[in-house]
């Protein structure tokens, strides 16, 4: 018995149901293709004996030759064309959905070919007005069954929102035919993601500017109010939360930072992100920003945290440790969630404490203060030259007074015909404080490349600025010898208690590019190296099979993988003939070569794994520990400062922060 043709219209779930391809509407069949029928006749442009039509998902085209196509649209004059209002806009938005609706007009009436267009929005299916109130033919509502959403799902669930915002057709007298109709529902989501990705508050769509904007942009589109946005968002930051809980309960290892804000009101709140790898790429999500209350408290950070955890399904056993910055509370806390020995200290504000100490000495923060008086008026005098080169420091903000200062002499050297504010001796001490402070400046910006920079360049950074520091220069000033022995004193005693940080000299250790070169005591890295043994012993002793990668399939051959795997046996042959142990995996990575200083070390150790298999897994735990509790760019420039301020007003909508750092690609417009 041949299959009915209807079936090309649907997709057959189970024995009593199917899928309508049109509208994605859940048809009972009962065994038969009765209902199947009935509920076709709602799509009247739907020919069930044309065999030349085809159906993509939610759109119904027939195929014709180009050369027809264009034979019936040199048939039909351009003005009549473009007046017929339900045919252009029909076009139109089955454009935007990347398919065109073909219609054959010859051979119709004009009054007819007007009723065939006549449309109205049905989730995805375009239907005629009889059709859609038709009662005799049609197929009753309890054999309708409709889409219920899943609680989590990788991809979002738009049907909800196709629903309640269904597409409102315009009048014909107030559409410019010029601008594209978009599909609702996707307009929607777009909007969404701008509010998260630029943090902005959902009161922006009430802002005269923006609905302007929007009007100038796409006249037809009304979007949608405060509250239905903010729940478009909810509903997809809690597909995104089921998605990052599946990411995390893969991970073996993770690591958070935790960072506490004060507004100039006083109240305060607590960021929480969350860093771990997965694959070769590793990534950081914010995972909560919360108001907390007076009086502060460690054991309110606590209840916060592991609220995130639970939210999160976070082990704590899976927590690596804490980065925090300079906070006593903060500290006080971590030791009471994990314990003391997982708390990692802000290395980003260290450095930022330490240019701050420097440019509040009352020597510099008096030429500092003529050079800021100078650039104010010099700003405010309106000379687009002078505009072009100077610029005013942020309050709070070091890195920012060191560029005002830097700016300012390049200017000076340049007009030495105008009176400038610091004479030639004071310019003279300010050059050599930013010779100075030059090191520790660019460190900073180094930091301020990564978005949040890995714990491993902390002590290499470290170990390079205290070297520099030592170096002595003939003939400085003395107010520049005092800042010197200042700055090396601070840069010591962080790097002391860099080196006994456990969790910060195991990532050095475990990256190929520093290895066991940035630590000073050699007696602590022999320690480390025991440690590692011991783990390595109990390792082998429990049996476990060590994570390594994904296995290579057979079917294809890799020339790489198959030099790999001779190559490493060469390479343990010459171990073995220097008299280093084969089979000492640790001895022979901390006496290879560094690796390149421009390499990511999670990919350097795609290629270390086969030699290393036991180092890689463990490296996992210590590779996405971040060296700074926030973002160094928010810690050192202006810009930053302005970010931390906007975060003040956005605290307490947790939904639009933690989708601001969700993957453009996962939103799926």
């Amino acid at each position: 018995m041949s299959r009915s043709k209807i079936w090309k219209y649907y997709d057959k779930l189970d024995r009593n149901s199917a899928l309508c391809q049109l509208c994605e509407k859940i048809i009972k069949t009962c065994g038969n293709t009765s209902n199947l029928m009935k509920h076709m006749k709602t799509h009247p442009l739907v020919d069930l004996f044309d065999d030349d039509t085809a159906v993509v998902r939610g759109i119904y085209k027939r195929r014709v030759q180009e050369d027809h196509k264009r034979r019936m649209r040199k048939s039909l004059p351009y003005k009549e064309e473009s007046s017929d209002f339900h045919s252009e806009l029909l076009f139109k938005a089955t454009r935007e959905a990347g398919d065109i609706i073909e219609v054959e007009a010859h051979g119709l009436a004009k009054p007819a070919l007007e009723q065939h267009i006549s449309v109205q929005s049905v989730d995805y299916a375009w239907v005629t007005p009889e059709a859609a109130v038709a009662g005799t033919e049609t197929v009753s509502a309890e054999d309708i069954i409709e889409f219920e959403p899943k609680e989590e799902s990788d991809e979002p669930d738009r049907t909800s929102i196709h629903q309640e915002h269904a597409v409102r057709m315009p009048e014909a007298d107030n559409l410019n035919l010029e601008a594209p109709v978009p599909i609702l529902h996707s307009f929607h989501q777009h909007l969404a993601f701008f509010i998260c990705r630029d943090r902005q508050p959902l009161q922006v769509l009430q802002g005269e500017g923006f609905q302007h904007l929007l009007k100038v942009l796409c006249p037809t589109y009304k979007p949608p109010s405060v509250a239905e946005l903010e729940g478009i968002i909810c509903r997809e930051a809690e597909l995104q939360r089921s998605k990052l809980r599946r990411q995390l309960a893969a991970t073996h290892s993770l690591s958070l930072s935790c960072s506490m804000h004060t507004k100039v009101e006083g109240q305060s709140w607590l960021e929480l992100v969350v860093h771990f790898l997965e694959g070769r790429q590793r990534i950081s999500r914010t995972l909560s920003v919360q108001s907390l209350h007076d009086p502060l408290t460690s054991s309110q950070v606590v209840d916060r945290m592991e609220r995130v955890c639970q939210r999160f399904d976070i082990l704590k056993s899976k927590i690596s440790c804490v980065t925090t910055r300079s906070s006593s509370l903060l500290e006080e806390a971590v030791t009471s969630f994990l314990g003391a020995q997982h708390h990692v200290p802000c290395f980003a504000n260290h450095l930022n404490t330490v240019l701050d100490v420097v440019m509040k000495r009352p020597e510099i923060s008096g030429l500092c203060e003529k050079v800021r008086l100078y650039v104010e008026s010099t700003l405010d005098s309106g000379n687009h030259y002078s505009q072009y080169k100077l610029q005013l420091d942020a309050i709070q903000r070091p890195l920012t007074t060191y560029d005002m200062l830097d700016l300012y002499l390049k200017h000076a050297s340049a007009h030495l015909e105008e009176p400038l504010p610091l004479s030639p001796a004071e310019i003279d001490l300010c050059q050599q404080l930013l010779d100075l402070l030059r090191p520790l400046t660019s460190s900073m910006r180094e930091l301020s490349r990564m978005h949040y920079p890995v714990a491993s360049t902390a002590l290499p950074i470290a170990h390079t600025l205290i070297n520099e520091l030592k170096q002595e220069k003939s003939a400085q000033h003395q107010v520049i010898q005092e800042i010197r022995m200042f700055m090396v004193q601070q840069m010591e005693e962080n790097f002391e208690g860099l080196e006994k940080n456990i969790a910060v000299a195991m990532a050095s250790l475990l990256d190929p590019r520093f290895r066991n070169i940035p630590f000073q005591t050699g007696a602590l890295v022999a320690q480390y190296m025991t440690q590692l043994y011991d783990m390595m012993q109990a390792h082998v002793e429990s049996g476990e099979a060590v994570v390594g990668e994904d296995p290579v399939s057979h079917d294809n051959f890799d020339v790489w993988a198959a030099y790999k795997s001779f190559s490493l046996e060469k390479q343990r042959l010459i171990n073995g003939s220097n008299g280093a142990d084969a089979d000492d995996e640790i001895a022979t990575y901390f006496c290879a070569g560094l690796s390149t200083l421009q390499a990511e070390p999670i990919q350097i150790w795609q290629e270390l794994s086969p030699a290393h298999p036991f180092l890689h897994n463990v490296a996992q735990r210590y590779l996405h520990i971040p060296s700074t509790a926030e973002p160094p760019t928010r810690l050192f420039t202006g810009e930053g400062a302005a970010v931390t301020e906007h975060f003040a007003k956005l605290n307490a909508m947790d939904d639009v922060l933690f989708l601001a750092d969700v993957p453009k690609k996962d939103w799926n417009l």
